[in-house]
């Protein structure tokens, strides 16, 4: 079992974990939008409390978005610079992947669609396979409005049906129809934990997707954006 250190500033509280054979330890920011300000100190404080190195960390997680602009910036930074400093591999990991995966584990489908509010009225959408404990994208990740969304790719003769997961669901109606299909299960939830983290990155880990820092690439989907 790997040792991970997950960052994870694209939540609306900036949260890290530990994942240390096989079981996660937790630090969570107590205010929302104050990424910059408490991951560093987070980070040091579980890991102290772990008595945990950085340099005996086989490698680190960060999710590379879509969601918070900022806050996917503040991620990857923070990753890229552990990494560089102590020579930690890391193992960037979409947002929508860690709804997947979550879901996964929770409902008997087939693909598992995982749609999050964006800015605009509009949704990040993808859909994603479970594959020996890991979920393979299908297609493309996207952003649209829930009336444009589609999806090349994706397979509608689904044997088990198809599994809706995200707070982007609460446009259910618009997306089946814009999609051509019926969901067999849904939840308006962006219902993934730290150790839905942990475990996929621990997965992908021990599968060789890592990266060095310098390759670790914000996810934010659009690719013509103004940030603020």
């Amino acid at each position: 079992m790997p040792t991970l250190l997950a960052i994870d500033t694209c939540s609306a509280k900036c949260k890290v974990a530990l994942w240390k054979e096989g079981s996660v330890l937790l630090r969570e920011g107590n205010e929302s939008q104050k990424a910059a300000q408490n991951v560093l100190p987070l980070i040091d404080d579980l890991l102290r409390g772990e008595s945990v190195l950085l340099d005996q960390l086989d490698a680190l997680a960060v999710v590379t978005g879509p969601g918070s602009f900022t806050g996917v910036r503040i991620g990857i930074a923070t990753a890229q610079g552990l990494s560089l400093s102590n020579s930690i591999p890391v193992v960037p990991i979409s947002s929508l992947a860690i709804l997947a995966s979550a879901a996964s584990r929770n409902f008997d489908g087939d693909l598992y669609l995982t749609c999050i509010k964006a800015r605009e009225n509009e949704v990040y959408f993808a859909a994603y396979q479970h594959f020996d404990d890991d979920v393979k994208l299908v297609g493309s990740e996207l952003v649209n409005t829930p009336e444009a969304i589609t999806l090349e790719g994706l397979v509608k003769e689904s044997a088990r049906g198809f599994i809706g997961i995200g707070d982007g669901w609460v446009y259910r109606e618009k997306l089946e129809k814009s999609l051509g299909l019926k969901l067999a299960n849904c939840t308006n939830n962006n219902v993934a934990s730290m150790e839905d983290f942990c475990r996929l990155a621990a997965v992908r880990f021990l599968k060789g997707d890592v990266f060095k820092e310098e390759n670790v690439l914000p996810n934010y989907v659009k690719e013509h954006m103004i940030y603020s």
